[in-house]
């Protein structure tokens, strides 16, 4: 097994309640990992100078995608709630057959933003990836005229889910559910790989070999919530990657999410205060059968 994690999907522009700020699933995610420690951070991103400058201070291996970043505008209404607004959309992603050979034996993290990675990518990357974890968000995001984002499930959405040895999305992103129980049990009913249902301060629920667990979020922690859902996926792909125990990983990845809500700049943790935190969750979920 390699050290190494590889991020498919954008870098991003956002202007987040007026503020400029590069973004995107492969931002959070490499951040938390490079300080978590780990060896390796490969991302396959369309890129501008901001992000290159970024790469390079991280230390990441960087594989550039042609084409300008997506470019998104965040309005938060609550901790939790936002609307958003896509002013440009990013380029398909490509991974070449050279590219992919060297993915053997690495986790890969498919994070789209706007259905920038499609169902033909996420199989080749499934044939060589050692773990394959994919977050929703991108598959299920639909824009209207003004750039609007919201969300609409189509049958290929359970396609790319049942390619994945672990997913997640956020219950606004799974609006056919009112609650985490109803749309992970969903979820567990569509793939065999570990799906990851969050809501904020609720914590989150997973499928965990056919059984229902809760994991509760870190308790009296409040703040910007941006990247929580990248990070959270990160870490417990990466985890389980390691060989780590399927509720450990998951436990670790909400532990990590909620400390990058307490502390607003990075680093926002390092492996042992988050495995700290992560075995009181454990010992907090409840198994729900």
């Amino acid at each position: 097994m390699r050290d190494c994690v590889v991020f498919v999907g954008s870098f991003t522009r956002d202007v987040i309640n007026g503020v400029h700020a590069i973004g995107g699933p492969p931002y959070y995610g490499s951040i938390a990992l490079v300080h978590y420690g780990c060896e390796t951070i490969m991302v396959v991103s369309p890129v501008e100078e901001q992000h290159v400058e970024f790469a390079e201070s991280m230390g990441l291996e960087l594989i550039a995608v042609e084409g300008g970043v997506p470019v998104f505008e965040l309005r938060y209404l609550n901790e939790v709630d936002r609307e958003v607004r896509l002013l440009r959309r990013g380029p398909a992603i490509r991974v070449p057959d050279a590219i992919l050979k060297t993915l053997r034996g690495c986790a890969v993290v498919a994070s789209p933003v706007y259905r920038e990675v499609d169902l033909k990518t996420l199989q080749s990357l499934r044939s060589h990836a050692s773990v394959l974890a994919v977050d929703v968000q991108g598959f299920v995001r639909s824009v209207d005229g003004g750039g609007r984002v919201s969300i609409r499930w189509s049958d290929e959405v359970y396609e790319v889910v049942k390619l994945a040895d672990v997913y997640h999305a956020d219950l606004s992103e799974v609006p056919m559910f009112s609650s985490m129980r109803e749309a992970v049990e969903h979820l567990a009913g569509r793939s065999r790989g570990i799906a990851m249902v969050s809501h904020g301060e609720e914590g989150l629920m997973a499928s965990i070999d056919g059984e229902i667990v809760y994991v509760p979020a870190l308790p009296g922690i409040s703040g910007n919530s941006t990247g929580t859902g990248d990070i959270l996926l990160a870490v417990a792909a990466y985890e389980i990657h390691r060989g780590t125990e399927p509720l450990k990983a998951v436990a670790m990845g909400a532990a990590a999410a909620g400390l990058r809500v307490s502390r607003d700049r990075p680093p926002w943790f390092n492996r042992f205060e988050v495995e700290v935190l992560a075995e009181k969750l454990v010992k907090m979920s409840r198994r729900l059968g």
